[in-house]
């Protein structure tokens, strides 16, 4: 592999500039999570932790797996938006309405509508390969975010928090309305497809569940002080796996379309190494300078810095196993995390605190990894055995 064929392939330029936009606009949303944390002291913001698993669960249940499924089959070049943005779109509202009458917040109502938008446009976007499209409206809504969201928490409390990001999302409401109008809607292509979709729902669903079920069990077991902590170093760790995460958005349509991302990807897993060694090292003498009343979160960061490894192989074979629909394997790999993480939360949080929390998150993003490496590579040789 030379630097020279990598840097003027056209996959290299695409992620590059995605990869601005991504890293800049996550930058802008991770570092205003950050001072949330400080501004918002530890209780009140494990509280909006809290708010925010029920949010993203929600989201999962309401959008019924179409987020990959528009993915895959728009690089396919199969017209299967506007059915799904409809029912999406209903199914959104009625969730939204639930949530208010349960929570009397008017703010998560909007934190999941919000959300559900600007993630079906986002994987339209990026079904098209309209990179330079994603780029502008994912910058935009991350600086709508800030700004409108903070104007609303001084007025609003925490609810406003979750207020601004929906009302920054409806930027993308433009995109779908635009795409429903000009696409023949057919909700016949939602029948035939109807197997790939519902395992998608089901992988979506569990791996939100995996996502979130430490912070809804952390919080009511634990209390919300040591979520605040866990969730700081959960937003640090988002930040560190943006990398991964650019990759991953712009493979999957690529691996669903047959091209080759190989080189792409060895390059971002070396690069996932290199920056968990610098985190684990510079963690512990940043963070007690920049969060003084998060004692917690410096013992605990230095250890999910690991996680960026095993989180960022994993997300290079999700978007494998996704470009050749192989969904059930994805899903297995989530429920081992699921499984995995109740019980250690449970039983190591009680017997080793905020370090034991690390630990099980790191492990059950180890297993996962193990595990879709494993099929991979029984997959490679079910293939070579049936040439044979």
């Amino acid at each position: 592999m030379k630097w020279k064929d990598v840097k003027n392939s056209d996959g290299f330029k695409n992620i590059s500039f995605m990869g601005i936009a991504t890293i800049g606009g996550n930058a802008i949303s991770g570092l205003f999570w950050l001072y949330l944390g400080n501004l918002m002291g530890e209780e009140n913001y494990g509280e909006i932790a809290f708010l925010l698993a029920i949010g993203g669960i929600t989201m999962s249940i309401v959008i019924w797996g179409s987020e990959k499924a528009l993915m895959v089959y728009t690089a396919k070049g199969l017209n299967i938006q506007p059915p799904i943005y409809i029912i999406s779109i209903i199914t959104t509202g009625i969730g939204a309405i639930i949530l208010f009458v349960i929570f009397n917040n008017i703010g998560l109502s909007f934190y999941v509508l919000g959300g559900v938008i600007a993630q079906l446009a986002v994987a339209e976007l990026l079904g098209r390969k309209q990179f330079k499209q994603y780029s502008k409206f994912f910058i935009l809504q991350k600086i709508l975010f800030v700004t409108v969201s903070l104007g609303l928490y001084f007025v609003l409390g925490p609810t406003g928090i979750l207020l601004g990001f929906g009302f920054s999302c409806l930027i993308y409401a433009q995109r779908i309305y635009k795409t429903i109008k000009e696409t023949e809607i057919d909700f016949g292509l939602i029948k035939k497809k109807s197997g790939f979709i519902i395992n998608n729902y089901i992988v979506d669903l569990s791996g939100q569940v995996g996502n979130q079920i430490d912070r809804l069990l952390i919080g009511p077991i634990f209390g919300f002080v040591l979520l605040g902590n866990y969730f700081l170093a959960i937003q640090i760790l988002n930040v560190l796996v943006i990398l991964p995460e650019v990759v991953a958005q712009y493979t999957i349509p690529q691996d669903a379309s047959g091209s080759s991302t190989k080189k792409i990807k060895i390059l971002t897993v070396v690069a996932s190494i290199g920056l968990a060694i610098i985190i684990i090292f510079i963690a512990p003498i940043l963070l007690p300078i920049l969060f003084p009343e998060y004692e917690e979160a410096v013992l605990l960061v230095p250890i999910i810095a690991v996680a960026i490894i095993p989180i960022t192989i994993s997300s290079l074979y999700i978007s494998k196993f996704l470009g050749a629909e192989k969904t059930r394997i994805i899903l297995v790999s989530y429920l081992i995390e699921i499984i995995i993480l109740i019980p250690g939360i449970i039983i190591l949080g009680e017997l080793m605190g905020i370090i034991g929390l690390g630990i099980i998150f790191v492990f059950s993003t180890v297993a996962k990894a193990i595990f879709l490496a494993i099929m991979d590579n029984f997959l490679k040789y079910q293939n070579i055995s049936k040439t044979d």
